[in-house]
């Protein structure tokens, strides 16, 4: 009888076992977590993800699949996590425009990209109708213009430096010569394929211009320090709308905080995924407090002042 009796609280034990076992491994969840070709931007927002996913969820398990190839292994991964993974976070404006055109079956997430709505992403940002919401570096394009004139105010026309084939160089063409438009400065652009494409795009127009806007694409972003080699000696300030660029060389630059925004995404990833918040009580999000920094160093080399009126809201670096 001692016998039968302690093999039934042996067995009741395990069951007991086996059902949190159980019950911790249905509760699991998994995150894809992918994007198409390098830039270190999105390297940057992808860690400030880890980051906080790892501090918030550890529970759910992030599957990566980065730095893919091209667009139809991308498709390829894209549905094998559709397939096996509770949610999809698609970073860079490629991605963006994937998932506007691609639809989604689970919860997916953009990041790392331009202004969603202008990608296709989502017509709604701030209550998202379908199942995509996310992060954006997007910054309105009236702040923008407010912090270039206020740091370089005799400003009377401009290049914009983007890539060619970039998803976000629509977005950046667009808004910026609307802007230009609107406060009469003259909009030249240097679209190119390579970086000495885009040299010789520069070289060519610097004597029409006054400034070199560096846009949010990779090409224009990742080669920074050769921009300000061609720029600095015809005395052309650079402003950057993307982050971490006074550092390369860029006289001026008003962007987010991209490991912030990395964090922000894996919050919203979070809400959706690890607490089953509808998509649409989940709005895309930009960092709320942009910040203006101004390389004192270039403004130097160039023989400008910084204006007054700047030096309460940026922040100056050398």
């Amino acid at each position: 009888m001692k016998t039968t009796h302690w093999m039934a609280v042996s067995v009741a034990a395990l069951l007991l076992v086996w059902g949190a076992v159980s019950g911790a491994a249905a509760q699991e969840k998994q995150v894809g977590l992918m994007w198409i070709g390098k830039s270190n931007m999105t390297k940057r927002v992808a860690t400030g993800f880890l980051h906080r996913m790892e501090e918030l969820a550890p529970q759910i398990k992030v599957v990566r699949k980065i730095q893919l190839p091209n667009i139809a292994e991308a498709e390829r991964v894209f549905e094998e996590l559709e397939a096996s993974a509770d949610g999809v976070v698609f970073l860079r404006s490629s991605g963006a425009m994937f998932l506007g055109k691609a639809g989604c079956k689970k919860a997916c997430f953009v990041g790392s990209c331009d202004d969603p709505k202008a990608l296709g992403a989502v017509r709604h940002p701030e209550a998202p109708e379908g199942k995509i919401t996310g992060v954006t570096y997007h910054i309105p394009f009236e702040k923008r213009f407010d912090a270039l004139t206020a740091v370089f105010p005799k400003v009377k026309s401009l290049a914009l430096l983007a890539q060619r084939g970039d998803p976000a160089t629509l977005v950046e063409q667009a808004g910026t010569r609307a802007q230009c438009q609107k406060r009469g400065i003259v909009y030249h652009e240097v679209i190119a394929y390579d970086v000495n494409e885009l040299v010789e795009g520069m070289e060519a127009i610097a004597d029409k211009v006054d400034l070199f806007v560096i846009a949010s694409t990779g090409l224009s972003m990742d080669n920074v320090a050769i921009e300000a080699q061609t720029a600095t000696p015809r005395n052309k300030p650079l402003f950057s709308y993307a982050a971490g660029r006074t550092k390369a060389g860029a006289t001026a630059e008003l962007a987010g905080d991209d490991l912030k925004l990395g964090g922000m995404l894996a919050e919203s990833v979070i809400e959706v995924v690890g607490k089953g918040t509808p998509i649409k009580s989940v709005p895309v999000r930009t960092d709320p407090d942009p910040k203006l920094l101004i390389n004192e160093t270039m403004m130097e080399k160039l023989g400008l002042e910084i204006p007054q009126g700047v030096l309460g809201t940026a922040t100056v670096v050398r």
